[in-house]
């Protein structure tokens, strides 16, 4: 009964959900080592933003606060943890899965290691979540499935000390009938239960046609995605040019980066206050200074982008069970 409670109190809520701010629509047109001293800055306090993705498997979080600007402060503004997994329980209903190397980047204190140490240094660090071929995702999901979906994310970031969270419709594997207003719902829901300073943000590919005006403004940032390309439009309804990155880059791959200092600086030009990197490797991996070096060149004036490191090894461990977050540990 008490439960049942809980999750009517919680559904009410969600029902009052808060209004987010609208503005114009796009438009579209086609290890550990000794560190410097590092100049802190207050996040969102240069433009265009610049977020990037880094594989938690294979590669230390920390890495990506190595990049700095030449007053000391970060290059780097957002850290998205890549990823978590959408799995399911007994009864279908949904849960949120770390894997065996995600789960001491957060669990057992990596939180402190591994997210913390970023924050202290202005970026924000948010959590992706993706798909994993569980024929649930976020598209697929009832009302009272989203509302348990993003109750359990309102927690994560909760319990983690997040930034907020981020979504990846891919590798779902769905089965059966998707809901059309699925996706929408948790994003909404989720905005409503997080604090106003939280993130949310959406990687433009799988089923994002679903996201409806109301839920697009509760979208901080959204990226497209066809890397190495410039692309002003996007699947949301109501995407506008001050969350919307028109560039997106793999830093796996090859980048000409005359072709990025080229796409940055139209995306300076045209408005846009958003710029996404995916994949940050190691230096000795595919050293990605030059890349970040021909966006600072495109957008903050040619200012000498920097790296105190960039090569801390993966330190983590792994948990071969992983971890499972569930509604219940949620409420």
């Amino acid at each position: 009964m008490l439960k049942h409670f809980h999750f009517l109190a919680i559904s009410a809520m969600i029902c009052s959900a808060v209004s987010c701010n609208q503005i114009e629509p796009l438009q579209a047109t086609s290890e550990q080592v000794e560190e410097t001293q590092v100049t802190t800055r207050a996040y969102d306090d240069k433009s265009p933003t610049i977020a990037v993705y880094v594989e938690t498997n294979d590669v230390n979080p920390l890495n990506a606060g190595d990049y700095k600007m030449s007053d000391g402060s970060t290059f780097i503004d957002i850290v998205e943890l890549f990823a978590s997994n959408i799995h399911k329980d007994g009864n279908g209903d949904p849960t949120l899965y770390l894997n065996d190397k995600l789960t001491n980047v957060l669990e057992n204190g990596g939180a402190a290691t591994y997210v913390a140490p970023l924050q202290e240094k202005g970026i924000k660090v948010l959590l992706t979540v993706l798909g994993d071929w569980q024929g649930i995702g976020v598209a697929n999901m009832t009302d009272a499935q989203s509302t348990k979906f993003a109750t359990i994310l309102a927690y994560a970031v909760n319990k983690y000390g997040l930034d907020g969270i981020g979504f990846d419709d891919e590798y779902a594997s769905y089965s059966g009938s998707l809901v059309s207003n699925s996706y929408a719902q948790i994003i909404k829901k989720l905005h409503a239960l997080m604090p106003s300073d939280k993130l949310i943000t959406v990687f433009d590919w799988g089923n994002t046609d679903q996201i409806d005006a109301e839920a697009s403004a509760c979208i901080d940032y959204a990226y497209h995605g066809y890397f190495g390309s410039y692309n002003t439009s996007s699947d949301i309804t109501g995407m506008t040019t001050a969350k919307w990155s028109p560039l997106s880059l793999n830093l796996g791959n090859y980048n000409s980066t005359s072709s990025v200092q080229s796409y940055a600086s139209r995306a300076l030009e045209n408005g846009y206050s958003i710029l996404m990197c995916f994949n940050l490797r190691t230096r000795n991996d595919r050293d990605p200074l030059s890349v970040f070096q021909a966006i600072s060149n495109g957008v903050y004036d040619g200012d000498e982008i920097s790296c105190s490191n960039g090569n801390r090894a993966r330190t983590a461990g792994s948990v071969a069970s992983g971890y499972t977050i569930t509604y219940e540990m949620a409420q």
